[in-house]
Formats: C-alpha cells, structure tokens, sequence
C-alpha cells in the first residue's frame, strides 16, 4: 500500500505507478521490459501497461475515495504454463484497513451505486482489499458505475466488521474512462 501513495503523489511516475502498484497489489506479474502509458480523466487515472514489442498486455483505471480508499478497474492477460493466456477482468476496493484473507469463494460484500439498493456478491480478501472478478460480473459493475455520483462498497474484515468506502464519481469522467477501458480491455491479444 505504501507504494500506491507514495507514486500516487509523484506525477513523473505516473507511468510505473498505476501498472507496478496494481501489479504487485493483487499479484499479477508485469513482464520484463514492459511499459506503460499512463493519463488521467479528471480524479481517474488510466494506463495502458505494454510488452517489449508493444502489444497490449493489461489496462488499469482508478480513483481514490475521500478516506483514501482506492477503485481499481483491470483488465490483464493473464499467462499459465498449462492453459493459453486467458484475460481477467476485475473490480477493487484496496483500503488501509486490514481486511485479511477469505477462502477462494471469497466474502459476501455489499455495495450500492447513488441511492440505489444494495447489491451482494461474493468479493476475493487478501490482506487490504477486496476484488469482484469475471468478465459478467465486472461488465454489469461497470455499467452501472457509469452512470453513478457515488458508490459505497462495504468490504468487511476477518471478524466480519463493515468497512465501507465511498467514491464520489464525476459522470463524465467515468464515462470517458470506462469507453476507454472497454475499448483498451477488448484489443487485448486473446480477446
């Protein structure tokens, strides 16, 4: 976590941040020789992260919450000695509260989109976040994110205290940033 905001605050290393911090927060590798290119729509920011020969290999969105909570958005190709390179979509909520580890079915988690009525499906814990995964899932997550001033997401600790976290979203930011996503996520090799 420390890495997230220390980059966080350095804009000359936006371009390492936002693909080395996701990388190393939920454990997906970034090859050698990799690069990424890096902006920002309004309070998101964005990054294509590319191999040595410049095809795209994962896309990362994210946005910070006013108690310094973070919304990842990524889409990766993911490599497995046994199976072709397959792409992961998620959604993640990294807080500074310890949240622990849930088994691989993952933790009930509540979230809702404005005033909308709450929402529960079944998020992966590991130490300070929470993650939706599969394409379905985050698709539908994604769509309905467009549309929001806010979301709330209730992550919940390895006592099973609430730990809620709420966005305040500019429409047209995360409009922009989610045509984008989609766009970047759907050119992946492998999709």
């Amino acid at each position: 976590m420390m890495m997230i905001e220390q980059f966080s605050h350095r804009s000359s290393s936006i371009r390492c941040a936002i693909a080395g911090a996701l990388a190393c927060l939920v454990g997906y590798g970034v090859s050698a020789g990799a690069q990424a290119a890096a902006t920002s729509f309004g309070s998101w920011e964005y990054a294509v992260n590319r191999d040595a020969e410049k095809r795209s290999e994962a896309v990362y969105a994210r946005t910070r919450s006013d108690d310094g909570a973070y919304l990842w958005l990524a889409c990766t190709k993911v490599f497995d000695e046994e199976h072709p390179a397959a792409i992961s979509v998620t959604a993640t909520v990294a807080q500074r509260q310890f949240l622990g580890k849930s088994s691989p079915r993952g933790r009930s988690t509540v979230y809702w989109f404005d005033d909308g009525s709450p929402e529960v499906s079944n998020w992966t814990y590991r130490d300070h976040y929470g993650q939706m995964s599969g394409g379905e899932p985050v698709k539908g997550f994604l769509e309905k994110l467009t549309d929001a001033e806010t979301l709330v997401v209730e992550l919940s600790d390895y006592r099973l205290d609430r730990r809620p976290s709420k966005f305040k979203l500019n429409r047209e930011d995360t409009r922009s940033v989610a045509d984008r996503f989609r766009k970047d996520c759907g050119a992946l090799p492998g999709t």
